[in-house]
């Protein structure tokens, strides 16, 4: 009778972590979402939701390489490294709305699920450090998967290698849209932010002027701080 009793327990248990780990591979529910905006430039718009099996569902909005939806799954390594890092941050910790004064960058919203409770922290790109860790996390897995996310697309832009790209500092009140307003014959045109800063990658077409030319003259313009070519960021002065 023993030996019956506990031979049920035992596969009681069994059964209690089949199912709780079947459970865990179908669970559909959401884990994490990214949603990006718009900016004055060319930045990447689209939605990003990982559920917690791994399923993550992409939509292309504007300014990608890839418009539309699509979708890939997370590798069991990504999905428990996501989950790590979603508790760490821990969004509920925020207030919705992330207040700045940077006008002109992109804003990204980021939602947390617990089941049926969602928490949506909302900013631009002076949030704290481990809400936008937390972003560059999530684009990270979505470019290991074939689908880039960091680089903004210019529908109008040249075919690739025909522009080229230097970095302009701009006095903190200068808009950066009328500036580069001003140089039309060069095919200037404000590619993104890229720091709190008033900092902008700026493309411009070879063809109309050499880089070295380009870069003396706009360093000799009122409003322009510094201008450089575009280098990796460890080879920046």
């Amino acid at each position: 009778m023993k030996a019956l009793l506990f031979l049920l327990v035992s596969l009681s248990v069994v059964s209690a972590e089949k199912c709780q780990k079947k459970s865990s591979k179908e669970d559909k529910s959401g884990l994490v979402s990214l949603e990006t905006g718009p900016c004055f430039g060319f930045c990447p718009v689209f939605k990003m939701d990982v559920l917690n099996n791994g399923l993550v569902r992409y939509e292309g909005l504007r300014f990608v390489e890839k418009t539309g939806k699509d979708s890939f799954k997370l590798t069991d390594a990504e999905l428990k490294q996501l989950k790590i890092k979603v508790k760490e941050v821990n969004l509920w910790q925020y207030p919705d709305m992330i207040k700045t004064d940077v006008v002109d960058a992109p804003f990204a919203i980021l939602t947390a699920y617990e089941g049926e409770k969602s928490k949506i922290v909302r900013g631009s790109i002076d949030r704290p450090a481990p809400l936008l860790e937390l972003e560059g996390f999530l684009k990270d897995l979505g470019e290991a998967h074939g689908i880039q996310l960091k680089r903004g697309v210019n529908p109008n832009s040249p075919p690739a290698g025909v522009s080229k790209e230097i970095i302009v500092k701009l006095k903190p009140e200068l808009n950066a849209g009328n500036w580069v307003n001003q140089f039309t014959e060069f095919k200037l045109r404000l590619v993104r932010r890229i720091a709190t800063e008033n900092i902008w990658l700026v493309a411009f077409d070879p063809k109309q002027i050499e880089e070295k030319t380009l870069i003396d003259v706009l360093k000799d313009m009122d409003g322009v701080l510094d201008v450089q070519t575009n280098k990796p960021a460890k080879d920046r002065n």
